[in-house]
C-alpha cells in the first residue's frame, strides 16, 4: 500500500473527522487542530484545506465531516 501524509492508505479510511488527514466526502482535509478555540461548545478550530482549490480555512470540529469549501463549493467560512 501506498503512503498518503505518513499514514498509509488503508489506515485514512479509519480515520476520525478530527483526525489529521482526513477528507471528508466534499474533499476536504482536515490539517490539525488549531490553537483558537471554535465557536461550538467545547470544540476546537481545525485547519482545513480543499483539496480541489487549495483555499485554507477553520472549521470546529463537529463541522468538518461536512463542510464545503467557501471558495468554491458555497461553504461557509
Amino acid at each position: 500500500m501506498g503512503s498518503i501524509n505518513g499514514k498509509e492508505s488503508g489506515e485514512l479510511k479509519n480515520l476520525k473527522s478530527t483526525d489529521s488527514g482526513y477528507v471528508n466526502k466534499n474533499n476536504q482535509q482536515n490539517n490539525g487542530r488549531s490553537s483558537k478555540l471554535g465557536t461550538d461548545n467545547n470544540q476546537w478550530f481545525y485547519n482545513m484545506n480543499c483539496l480541489h482549490c487549495g483555499h485554507t480555512y477553520y472549521a470546529n470540529g463537529t463541522d468538518i465531516w461536512q463542510r464545503k469549501c467557501p471558495n468554491c463549493q458555497g461553504g461557509k467560512e
